[in-house]
């Protein structure tokens, strides 16, 4: 009898272990099919251990469209946005008023999120552990709930283990919770989805950015802690020396030229903000033409911003800090 009992506790197990399997399987088929997708949701750091215990929680939108176009929104602990528009992948930073551009062929776009098509990839075991409703699309959804452990390569000493709640029939994951322990730190990320939609209709202007007149370039750290470059007098943003602050701007006026052109987007200018907030040495880094560069420049001269600080943003000294900014010129 007790062996009858082990023997069926064992199928049991068997089976659910093949179901789980077969669960993660197909949702890495499907992901792979998937040319476009959409998304919305939050996603839970939680860090402890060492002597640490930090907690982040950001809410997200995404949408993608084949291999280039990418539309990434966060807010929460991280203000961010991504857009990759088929030839540029533009990060847009609202907190710090600041730009990044490069080549999607450069800086390829992807999700900062778990990639579902390689849920299989390292799987060292999975069982089904039970049910669970959650919130989706507006009303409760039923899930299996699957524990799922993987093999990290080249690190042993790392645990790595999911749970992930899916719902059987439409082959999604609603939520996917990651626990990873090492060398005393314990890192655990939830990712619960409202919304998760493949091969979604998205309108013409999803994938398109503008960044906005007065959102200055991002040129990466500059400098190292003890070393505020300095040339000719002008410092460059760095650990020791602050960012200057768009305080107040006059919009550009279009030429008439530009206007029957139809010619709009960015002009990009070079300029040193004074230790009294006014802009000098205004320059152009690249240009549109048809007058728009001068018109720029003739606007910018107007503004005026928050000094960059050395060695301090609220009680440091005012400097003069170079810096790449952006006027906008859009057709009405």
């Amino acid at each position: 009898m007790i062996l009858a009992v082990v023997l069926f506790l064992a199928a049991m197990a068997s089976a659910q272990t093949n179901d789980a399997r077969a669960f993660l399987q197909e949702i890495a088929s499907s992901t792979r099919a998937s040319k476009s997708w959409r998304a919305e949701g939050v996603e839970i750091h939680e860090l402890t251990g060492n002597g640490m215990q930090l907690r982040d929680e950001i809410r997200f939108k995404i949408a993608v469209q084949g291999p280039s176009k990418m539309r990434w929104e966060t807010s929460g602990d991280d203000d961010t946005l991504m857009v990759c528009d088929g030839t540029d992948h533009w990060t847009y930073y609202s907190h710090g008023l600041s730009f990044y551009r490069n080549s999607v062929t450069v800086s390829p776009c992807k999700p900062a999120l778990d990639d579902y098509s390689q849920l299989t990839e390292d799987l060292t075991g999975a069982i089904t552990i039970g049910r669970d409703r959650l919130q989706f699309a507006g009303e409760p959804h039923e899930c299996d709930v699957v524990r799922a452990e993987y093999a990290v390569a080249r690190s042993p000493e790392i645990r790595l283990v999911r749970t992930l709640c899916i719902d059987s029939e439409e082959k999604l994951i609603l939520r996917d919770s990651s626990d990873t322990s090492a060398s005393g730190a314990h890192m655990i990320t939830t990712t619960t989805y409202s919304v998760y939609e493949r091969e979604p209709m998205f309108s013409s202007d999803v994938f398109k950015f503008t960044v906005p007149s007065g959102t200055a370039e991002d040129e990466g750290p500059q400098g190292g802690p003890d070393d505020p470059i300095v040339e000719d007098g002008v410092y460059r943003a760095g650990p020791r020396v602050s960012h200057p602050t768009l305080l107040n701007k006059v919009e550009p006026s279009y030429t008439e030229e530009a206007r029957k052109a139809r010619v709009s987007g960015i002009v990009l200018l070079s300029l040193a903000v004074d230790p009294n907030g006014k802009p000098r040495s205004v320059a152009v880094v690249r240009g549109l033409g048809h007058g728009l560069d001068e018109k720029a420049i003739e606007a910018v001269r107007q503004w005026s911003f928050r000094p960059g600080m050395r060695d301090g943003a609220n009680d440091g000294v005012p400097v003069t800090v170079g810096i790449k900014i952006a006027v906008n010129f859009r057709l009405p």
